[in-house]
């Protein structure tokens, strides 16, 4: 009896511990990820495709026109001012035409980059105040280094010619609505005062063609050699610093992005083909048609050469007179391909990054599988790398994934503007 007390009160702690052991072991099984292990792939290359299309090269000029040629007169200057934030000219800067989005959307563009250790200036466009989202003018003004501008657009109903406020369809504003930027250039007494505003001397365009003029602006207000930045903001997210370890004082080096070669390019894409069509021809067309497609959402460069490349970009307009929206993409890649920029004088370099291998890794083009089984997403952490196991500094284009999409769509939109709305809440109790 006495043995059997003994025997059963060492064998119910060895099974208790044995119990307890299992159920550790059965938690940290289920709780546990799988490992995910990023596809490498360096050496799949499509470099050679990048070459200057000699069939259309044209001469290049030295220097190109500022935006403000038009008005004919030498003494028109900036007069835009923000309608909060300031430009500090030694900083790093990102941009972007961000117009019409609700909270969520500038949250992840201005969390996920700040959450970086950038502490760079952010500058935005967005919509007129009665336009503007829930929340969104509140908690633009709660950050540090932002600044805003907030600029009426004078457009236009489809006819081109009848004055309309911004039309919206299907909760986003029309992307093919033509509009005017007036009051953005004029002059200044001797003081800096302001004494005349001027109309816009171009006819209407879309705002993804008039985005340019706003970058050109903006990109004045910063030193030669900073870094400038400019990017889509409704679908980039940021993982890692994208300014660190840039080469520094390189005397106007350039980078371009572009999409995955293997799966698009500009003579297969029904969108980017019309687009070189229209602006630049059928022998243009042709030259182009089996060269891969660089992505004009995504640009990177010292100051001295993205305000070089902002010029030629609005000249292309001028040039073409071209009003489809996107076109801006064929005047991208027309300026790579035809060696436009060669010879320009503050532009000393400029770099095109094959998809996944440079600093913005643009996605848009990888819908033919899911990102998962691409290889350089784990949706387990939401985390997206490029070809080098690396995690991608900049995700753009992340939407067309359904996976990524419906994570932050259903999860991390909902926690940021929780988030946001009981901050308001806090404030409003202590008023």
């Amino acid at each position: 009896m006495t043995v059997l007390q003994s025997s059963t009160s060492w064998i119910r702690p060895t099974m208790a511990r044995a119990h307890l052991f299992l159920l550790f072991l059965v938690t940290v099984l289920v709780s546990a990820e799988p490992n995910f292990y990023p596809k490498i792939d360096m050496d799949t290359s499509s470099s050679e495709l990048f070459e200057i299309a000699h069939e259309i090269e044209v001469s290049a000029p030295s220097q190109f026109p500022k935006p403000t040629w038009m008005l004919e007169d030498p003494n028109v200057v900036v007069v835009a001012e923000p309608a909060f934030g300031k430009h500090r000219p030694d900083k790093d800067v990102v941009m972007a035409y961000a117009e019409g989005y609700s909270l969520a959307y500038y949250m992840c563009f201005i969390e996920t980059l700040r959450d970086t250790g950038f502490d760079g200036d952010i500058v935005l466009a967005i919509a007129d105040y009665s336009l503007l989202e829930k929340n969104v003018l509140e908690y633009l003004k709660t950050k540090e280094n932002l600044v805003v501008y907030i600029h009426r657009l004078d457009c236009y109903e489809s006819d081109g010619v009848t004055p309309s406020g911004r039309i919206a369809k299907k909760g986003s504003f029309d992307i093919f609505q033509m509009c005017h930027l007036n009051d953005v250039y004029g002059w200044k007494d001797e003081q800096g005062k302001v004494i005349k505003k001027a109309k816009d001397p171009r006819i209407g365009r879309v705002v993804a063609t008039l985005r340019y003029e706003w970058y050109w602006i903006w990109a004045q207000y910063y030193n030669p050699d900073v870094w400038i930045m400019l990017v889509d903001a409704r679908d980039s997210f940021f993982q890692t610093n994208p300014f660190a370890n840039l080469p520094r004082n390189q005397n106007g080096l350039l980078y371009f992005f572009g999409e995955n070669a293997d799966v698009t390019r500009l003579g297969k894409s029904t969108k980017n083909r019309n687009w070189i069509l229209r602006s630049y021809g059928e022998e243009t067309l042709e030259a182009l048609r089996d060269k891969p497609t660089i992505c004009s959402g995504s640009t990177m460069g010292e100051q001295r050469a993205i305000e070089t490349y902002l010029r030629a970009m609005v000249n292309e307009w001028d040039e073409t007179d071209i009003k489809m929206t996107g076109a801006d993409q064929g005047f991208h890649n027309y300026l790579y391909y035809s060696g436009k920029l060669a010879n320009s004088q503050s532009i000393s370099k400029l770099v095109v990054w094959e998809q996944g291998k440079g600093i913005i890794n643009n996605l848009g083009a990888l819908r033919t599988k899911t990102f998962a089984e691409w290889g350089f997403y784990d949706p387990n952490t939401h985390k997206v790398y490029n070809w080098d196991g690396a995690l991608s500094p900049v995700a753009h284009q992340w939407d067309r994934d359904k996976h990524l999409h419906d994570y932050y769509q259903k999860i991390a939109f909902k926690t940021w503007t929780r988030k946001f709305e009981s901050q308001l809440r806090g404030q409003e109790t202590k008023s």
